[in-house]
């Protein structure tokens, strides 16, 4: 396995669409910041604003770089020389979790610079942040199992379109629950990854439950996922 997310993590390194997600990520925190500090709106939250546009493209990308395995039909050049098919699965999730994390947290770093630059560190609670934060990157690993589970599903190149799709309702649901304020929609929101980051432009008040929720929600897809690719027909 292990020689399986060296060979992912070169490609995505050799892809134009993830590195400009890392370029794009940086372009983004800086202009977060410096839009926030020119409307006098930054304050130590304000970098948690961004994540939850960030995972969409993650997604999308993420979804592309799996579904290239079956466009090019790579995937049965891995089993035919002997990858187990949960070696193949496990290696595409993590490589997924370190395209997503380490992305986001250079997102999160280079906003911290910046907005220690512009405002200083004098209003920074440290654990409000690191919670705020712990609950951001959790949030990306329960996506990237979304996203993998999705792409190993799909088996096509649509693997990087359906992950963008479907963030999109699970947005409209988050403001919806802080729209209608309904109890019940409140309580599945905060098993929602996508749901989480919408909530961290304050400090979290639920850090310990939404990491639990997150943790819960990448094992139910990791473990969903992992079993289907073993009894799928490849096409």
């Amino acid at each position: 396995m292990n020689k399986l997310i060296k060979v992912n993590l070169k490609l995505m390194l050799h892809r134009k669409d993830t590195l400009l997600c890392l370029a794009g990520a940086l372009f983004f925190a800086f202009f977060v910041t410096a839009s926030n500090y020119q409307t006098e709106a930054l304050n130590w939250f304000t970098m948690f604003s961004g994540p939850v546009m960030l995972v969409m493209i993650f997604s999308a990308v993420g979804g592309l770089f799996i579904s290239r395995d079956y466009t090019q039909n790579t995937i049965r050049n891995k089993l035919s020389v002997g990858h187990k098919r949960i070696d193949i699965y496990l290696a595409n999730q993590i490589s997924q979790i370190i395209f997503f994390c380490v992305t986001m947290i250079l997102y999160l770093a280079v906003s911290c610079i910046l907005t220690a630059a512009f405002i200083g560190t004098k209003d920074a609670v440290a654990s409000d942040i690191l919670g705020n934060t712990a609950v951001c990157i959790l949030a990306c690993i329960a996506l990237s199992a979304l996203t993998t589970f999705i792409s190993m599903t799909v088996q096509s190149a649509a693997g990087g379109a359906i992950p963008l799709i479907i963030m999109y309702p699970l947005l409209m649901f988050s403001v919806l629950v802080e729209e209608l304020d309904i109890k019940w929609m409140k309580t599945v929101s905060e098993f929602i990854p996508v749901c989480q980051l919408t909530t961290l432009v304050a400090p979290d008040q639920l850090v310990g439950r939404h990491i639990i929720f997150s943790i819960i929600f990448t094992l139910f897809f990791v473990i969903a996922g992992a079993a289907a690719f073993r009894k799928s027909d490849l096409k």
